[in-house]
């Protein structure tokens, strides 16, 4: 979706896993990377950021956001001229957690993210290992890959955010149980259902 943005001439930053205020500005400087915010403090980062944002129209991707602090919305919310509006589109797999997404108050639409369909799963996964410069997947191997993440894409960026991992790989070889189990633990420990989609507003 990146490099979809980028492709249009858009603006377009991406923050694998968004818990803190310091995620959103890294996002930000990827969107505007001529913004030169290296001399100078944090707070004065952030507000040239934002005024880059306001003067240029541009898209958010905040990913596993697991929380919404006081500042981070506080700041999303002044992203007025260019960068605005929240749309959370979750994978949640609870109530439980739809309701701890909409205690956020973050003033947002609440979207059900559709389940995709094991063929582009599958995609998604052979694109991922190509790019790695890795022996491609046994045909065993990839199909549990895709049975595990029952159509969850947010499970299968996970899942692919781990792939590097030397951890995994004996011999050009993929331990998938234990990448599986890996994958599993994180989402549900740290409760990684919604994601954030900044998308700019015309004024």
């Amino acid at each position: 979706m990146q490099n979809h943005f980028r492709g249009m001439g858009v603006p377009c930053g991406l923050s694998p896993c968004t818990t803190s205020l310091s995620h959103i500005v890294d996002a930000l400087a990827q969107a505007y990377p001529d913004t030169d915010i290296a001399p100078i403090g944090r707070r004065a980062a952030r507000a040239r950021l934002r005024n880059a944002a306001d003067k240029n129209s541009g898209v958010l991707l905040l990913d596993h956001a697991t929380g919404m602090t006081t500042a981070m919305l506080g700041y999303l919310r002044r992203l007025r001229g260019g960068v605005a509006g929240v749309l959370l589109v979750s994978d949640i797999d609870s109530p439980k957690e739809r309701d701890r997404m909409r205690a956020w108050h973050a003033g947002t639409l609440s979207i059900r993210m559709p389940l995709e369909s094991n063929r582009r799963v599958k995609e998604y996964f052979v694109s991922a290992i190509r790019a790695l410069a890795r022996a491609e997947l046994e045909p065993q191997s990839l199909r549990k890959l895709v049975l595990a993440a029952r159509g969850r894409i947010g499970w299968a960026a996970e899942c692919v955010r781990r792939l590097p991992m030397k951890d995994y790989w004996t011999d050009d070889r993929l331990h998938v149980a234990t990448l599986c189990t890996d994958v599993e633990l994180a989402l549900r420990g740290a409760r990684l259902g919604p994601r954030v989609l900044l998308r700019p507003r015309r004024s």
